[in-house]
């Protein structure tokens, strides 16, 4: 059985969806086919490089912030 991870501050149980829109199809053949899209939570973007801050959708609490990369390719 997967565990999942839950926040340090209030116990909730987080999932992906609670970051990020994900979209989920069934295709012709009755696969499940799913995508993760934008992120939900607050970020910014400066010049070539982006920061997203990550806080628990339960208790608000900031879990921690990423830096990433932007791609040049559209």
């Amino acid at each position: 059985m997967l565990k999942m991870s839950k926040c340090p501050y209030c116990q909730a149980d987080l999932h992906i969806e609670d970051f990020f829109v994900v979209l989920e199809k069934e295709t012709k053949k009755g696969k499940l086919k799913t995508k993760v899209k934008d992120f939900k939570g607050e970020s910014i973007e400066k010049g070539w490089s982006g920061f997203k801050m990550w806080a628990c959708p339960s208790c608000d609490t900031i879990l921690g912030f990423s830096e990433y990369r932007i791609s040049s390719a559209t």
